[in-house]
């Protein structure tokens, strides 16, 4: 097998629905040719209040590390700040969700071994082509909760509270006790 090579702007790239409301790039997947079996990569940006709610794989461990920007990241039910260039892993059954509470741009390299997540991410976004428009906000597709089954996410119990939740985040204020709280 060949060294895979992405070049910026190369990778399959998804815009998200609500309450994320940004854009994915796939980097590698074991659907893609001549990519590496047994993982997946991307690159995923959240606008301000853009949000991944809470949630966890039963067989995958997600590494993170954040390029740019800062969130609000509620990891096994601890808020935590996180900022560019930290590093994270979260194995099987850990929960985690994140808000870009910040001004600008989050982004983050996510991995997941074993792959799925990608699937994830097709089957719920919408193709980002050249010169686009950006479609965001749009809702999230009704069978979403359907999609995650299928691929790589567990139910939770109990579910994430507000603003953990699938919920678009409309008020910024809600966001000032989670930041009082952070670690």
């Amino acid at each position: 097998m060949a060294v895979l090579v992405v070049p910026p702007g190369g990778g399959q790239q998804h815009w998200q629905p609500q309450p994320a409301n940004g854009w994915v790039d796939l980097l590698t997947s074991p659907r893609f040719a001549g990519a590496p079996p047994g993982f997946s990569a991307g690159v995923q940006e959240l606008p301000p209040l853009g949000k991944i709610r809470e949630h966890a794989h039963p067989a995958q461990t997600e590494i993170f590390w954040i390029i740019e920007g800062q969130a609000l990241a509620r990891l096994d039910g601890v808020v935590r700040r996180i900022t560019a260039g930290t590093f994270m892993v979260a194995p099987p059954h850990a929960r985690h969700g994140f808000i870009n509470d910040g001004g600008g741009p989050y982004r983050m390299l996510w991995m997941l071994m074993p792959a799925g997540l990608e699937d994830f991410f097709v089957a719920i976004g919408k193709s980002k082509g050249p010169g686009a428009p950006d479609p965001t906000p749009y809702p999230r597709p009704a069978e979403t909760g359907a999609i995650e089954l299928d691929t790589v996410f567990e139910t939770l119990d109990p579910p994430p509270p507000p603003p953990w939740d699938t919920a678009p985040i409309t008020d910024p204020a809600v966001l000032e006790v989670l930041r009082r709280e952070a670690v």
